[in-house]
């Protein structure tokens, strides 16, 4: 199973859900869930404001997380392409793989941080870890 992330830069909220995603797959022994990150308009690397959320809120991070662009060829590698608002799912287009996290969890768009200070980052990562469970307990049941 293939899950895609998506924002807009790729450099806060997708990666963000990436790690934290990719963390419960590790943790409960899923070794057959890819779990990446993408953005409608990629910047660079994932911020440092991302990372030290990410460790605050007890995330461990294994590796550099570099942007990658959205393409369309996306749509056919993904089982799954959660978009963190419902204008990233409107960029990419209405397809059967394409949905929000709100759609799969409830939990509402996803607030982009950037430019914030690190507290709003830590309140993103927690949202997005809330969140993830219940998209991974859904993904789970659904297999």
């Amino acid at each position: 199973m293939k899950v895609l992330f998506v924002c807009t830069g790729n450099i806060c909220r997708s990666p963000m859900a990436e790690v934290i995603f990719r963390n419960l797959c590790e943790k409960h022994g899923r070794k057959d869930i890819e779990v990446r990150g993408a953005g409608t308009h990629a910047e660079c690397l994932m911020t440092e404001e991302a990372k030290k959320a990410l460790i605050k809120c007890g995330e461990k991070i294994s590796e550099r997380i570099k942007s990658t662009q959205f393409e369309q060829r996306m749509i056919d590698e993904f089982n799954y392409i959660i978009c963190m608002t419902r204008r990233h799912k409107d960029f990419i287009g209405h397809h059967e793989s394409v949905m929000t996290l709100d759609e799969f969890t409830g939990c509402g768009d996803i607030f982009d941080p950037y430019g914030y200070p690190l507290n709003t980052y830590i309140k993103v990562c927690k949202e997005l870890q809330t969140a993830l469970q219940v998209l991974y307990n859904k993904i789970i049941k659904k297999e």
